[in-house]
């Protein structure tokens, strides 16, 4: 039986420095040398690992065994959720469900009501489809052309299409970020995503009411050709049939009445195998879809990109990432570096004030998405961080996951050097400093999530606690 080794304690400052370098690490080589994020934390977990294996004297076996795995076990359904979400949103390609709603919802554009409708027709196909990038390549060029016709200020259109395409980035059961958001935190989907009603709502209501009252003095003649070209190109590909609406209304209630994430959508799938067999395909081409990406061809290219998405290799680049993460992640849990940090956080500026953690952990969020540019980041480093502290707060672990989302996901598209503000600025032509006053869903969220700390409302108590 091998030796015991005494592990040399780690310090405040030790904990503090070990995490300026990982942040630091993270800044220089994704910002400035442009390493790829999964790379980069992989060579993370390899300074972790000699740091805690040659300086505080642990072993290999045991940061992994004790640390790496447990972390990476409790992410398991997060995984999997992941690795299902891809063949999702395939199989409601090709079965016409997601272009169905697309082709709906533009019919719903006119002068007045233009930036509302952009705003909420984003919204929708971010939360079909579950990204934010794909809806502004789409829907946000088509919008910006239009916008600029109308007379209308293109940083405002500009916003609402970043703030729409980011509602459903946010809120989406199969956008990556709000499975990561709950697998962080160790909440269930459903429920996590019930939280963040709690501040999305109130900002998606602004949101319309700002953008209904500049839109109300917009002047001129809405030019179809683009919105037609692309409402021509969908119903020339698919059957506009309301009966492909079965999956996602399926899913719906579901999801209202608890059942368990992963099982609504493998029924969600299943659902959207014969709707598709409708639209022509067979099943042959259906699961070659769902493993390697449907490839719809409707004569348009842009909206080629968009519909053309999903399949299991699709999310395989975001699961990479997350286990990598974990990798260290779970290695400063199990040594006590992040507890250390949090509690002197706690003992110097939270104390016993649930608004103080609510902020400190939002803050947190906010620096690291501003020194990394990631919106995963923004979500674990926080996450994993506050977790334990939330439980001996009795807060439950859903505020915790609302607040990594309204202060990590979408406030990266904020950030003139991420690569979320980059691609924005650079698609819809207009600079992140131009449309984040307009962005208001993007910073509504935390400036809401602070209010409630302080007051106390939706500041539920341990659900861990209650269990006991």
């Amino acid at each position: 039986m091998p030796e015991e080794r005494v592990h040399k304690e780690i310090s405040l400052g030790g904990a503090v420095l070990i995490f300026a370098i990982i942040l630091s690490t993270i800044v220089v080589g994704r910002l400035i040398l442009g390493f790829d994020v999964a790379l980069l934390l992989m060579f993370i977990g390899m300074f972790t690992t000699a740091v805690y294996v040659y300086y505080y004297n642990y072993s290999w076996d045991e940061l992994f065994e004790k640390g790496v795995v447990p972390m990476v076990a409790r992410a398991t359904g997060a995984i999997m959720i992941l690795l299902t979400v891809g063949p999702l949103i395939a199989a409601w390609m090709v079965s016409g469900t997601i272009p169905y709603l697309i082709y709906a919802g533009l019919h719903l554009l006119n002068p007045k009501t233009f930036l509302v409708a952009a705003f909420i027709i984003c919204s929708l196909s971010s939360t079909l489809t579950g990204t934010s990038w794909g809806t502004a390549a789409t829907f946000g060029v088509a919008f910006m052309g239009i916008a600029e016709g109308l007379g209308v200020p293109l940083a405002a259109a500009a916003g609402a299409v970043v703030g729409g395409a980011y509602f459903g980035d946010k809120l989406s059961p199969i956008s990556d970020t709000t499975v990561l958001a709950a697998a962080v935190a160790e909440v269930d989907v459903v429920d996590h995503i019930r939280s963040m009603l709690w501040t999305t709502v109130p900002a998606f209501l602004i949101s319309i009411g700002v953008y209904w009252y500049v839109g109300s003095g917009a002047s001129g003649e809405i030019d179809m050709t683009t919105v037609n070209t692309i409402v021509d190109a969908i119903s020339n590909t698919f059957s506009t049939n309301p009966i492909v609406l079965v999956p996602p209304l399926v899913v719906l209630v579901l999801a209202y009445m608890r059942y368990p994430t992963l099982p609504v959508l493998w029924v969600a799938i299943v659902l959207a195998i014969p709707i598709a067999m409708m639209q022509g395909y067979d099943l042959t081409t259906i699961v070659k879809a769902m493993a390697s990406g449907p490839k719809i061809t409707t004569g348009v290219q842009s909206i080629d990109g968009l519909l053309s998405r999903g399949g299991l290799a699709f999310m395989s680049g975001s699961v990479v990432v997350v286990f990598f993460a974990y990798i260290f992640a779970g290695q400063l849990e199990y040594t006590g570096t992040f507890r250390k940090i949090c509690s002197s956080l706690k003992e110097k500026f939270i104390g016993a004030s649930k608004g103080r953690f609510v902020f400190s952990a939002s803050v947190t969020g906010i620096l690291t998405g501003l020194g990394t540019g990631n919106s995963y980041l923004s979500e674990i480093v926080p996450g994993t961080m506050y977790k334990d502290l939330a439980d001996e707060m009795d807060i439950s672990r859903r505020v915790l996951s609302r607040t990594l989302e309204d202060s990590g996901t979408v406030v990266v598209p904020l950030i003139p050097w991420s690569a979320a503000g980059i691609y924005m600025s650079t698609v819809l032509g207009v600079s992140v400093f131009e449309y984040v006053p307009w962005t208001i869903l993007c910073y509504f969220g935390f400036l809401t999530a602070w209010f409630y700390g302080f007051t106390g409302i939706a500041i539920w108590p341990s659900d861990k606690k209650q269990s006991a």
